[in-house]
């Protein structure tokens, strides 16, 4: 292998170290968030990484950086249950897939999303402002185009429908009632059933 080659494959290597570490700290973060710490420090997310606290910050600029690190990752993991479900499926059975992929949506989030309410820098951190807005416009359209037959326009049924289909409510159901994820799909079922065909 020629010294180019050598220089190449070494740089590649770093790279990957690189990348592996990123993803370690980030992955310890969630993992703290998982197990309900709140406000998890650079020495916490360090320790559970297996890293040095140096390390962390060579990485990353603080630790709303790795939050929006994570934010990101989040965002792809709960893509696919963001697409629209056709509004020529029956609605019975639309609002039944929709209600089951917010739930599936809303349980991978709830570690971070809870964080977030916890978070001292959340009113002010433009890397949370800007995930939470591009969520909440994702959710809104997904709405929109998934019952826009029922909907036909009504700006006020699609207000009470995002409130209705909103990690707080769905919060609200499974954390502060305890109810199970099947418990609050039935509800949510019935709310959304219940708006809708009167509309």
């Amino acid at each position: 292998m020629s010294s180019t080659e050598n220089n190449v494959a070494s740089s590649d290597g770093r790279i990957a170290r690189g990348e592996r570490t990123r993803s370690s700290i980030a992955d310890a973060l969630y993992e703290l968030l998982v197990e309900g710490a709140e406000n998890p420090s650079g020495r916490d997310i360090a320790e559970r990484a297996n890293v040095s606290l140096r390390s962390v910050f060579q990485h990353f600029d603080d630790i709303e950086a790795v939050y929006g690190e994570l934010a990101t990752r989040q965002h792809e993991r709960v893509a696919p249950f963001l697409e629209p479900i056709s509004p020529e499926i029956q609605l019975n059975e639309r609002i039944e897939i929709f209600i089951e992929n917010r739930d599936s949506m809303f349980a991978l989030a709830a570690p971070l999303r809870r964080s977030m309410g916890t978070y001292r820098g959340v009113k002010t951190s433009q890397t949370i402002r800007r995930a939470l807005t591009y969520l909440h416009r994702a959710q809104r359209e997904q709405i929109a185009h998934s019952f826009a037959p029922e909907l036909n326009g009504n700006e006020q049924l699609l207000l009470q429908l995002e409130v209705c289909l909103s990690f707080e409510t769905w919060n609200q159901f499974t954390s502060q009632h305890g109810l199970s994820r099947a418990a609050t799909r039935g509800h949510l079922h019935n709310l959304v059933m219940t708006m809708l065909a009167s509309s």
